[in-house]
């Protein structure tokens, strides 16, 4: 079986690079013990790196300006490492919890990312998306769209 996610970066990151390295997300700068708790979920999940996605059909409630970049990806659902619950996640990360939910099957929850084993293929990239945020709004605008 195969699902569809999407995952934002900046311009520059190779969506098809084999390791992420955590202190070099934009969040390791301004989120305190950002790297050291990435690293330690990896651990738990005996793995070295993962592509962070959401559903394609959760589109995200804004944009972040340092990630205009949007890639729709479809794999087989065995690429899938984790399922987290993004709002436990970011309580976590921000100290207002001592842990967060998350599961190796497949789990939905209000809203969920979803790990998945890198590198990302060239046949897993469907489209490429970019986006640029509106004159004087905190709204973006579809830009460019490349269809794979």
């Amino acid at each position: 079986m195969t699902v569809q996610v999407t995952t934002r970066h900046s311009e520059d990151f190779d969506i098809h690079t084999e390791t992420i390295d955590p202190a070099m997300s934009s969040y390791a700068g301004t989120v305190p013990d950002y790297v050291a708790k990435v690293k330690a979920f990896y651990s738990d999940l005996k793995i070295r790196s993962a592509m962070w996605t959401v559903p394609a059909a959760e589109r995200p409630a804004y944009l972040e300006p340092c990630k205009p970049v949007e890639y729709l990806l479809e794999l087989d659902e065995n690429r899938i490492v984790a399922y987290v619950n993004s709002h436990t996640w970011s309580d976590y990360l921000f100290d207002k919890r001592n842990n967060f939910d998350y599961s190796t099957t497949p789990t939905q929850y209000e809203m969920t990312s979803i790990l998945i084993h890198t590198p990302i293929r060239q046949t897993e990239v469907k489209e490429f998306r970019r986006y640029r945020q509106m004159k004087d709004s905190l709204k973006y605008e579809l830009v460019k769209k490349i269809r794979f």
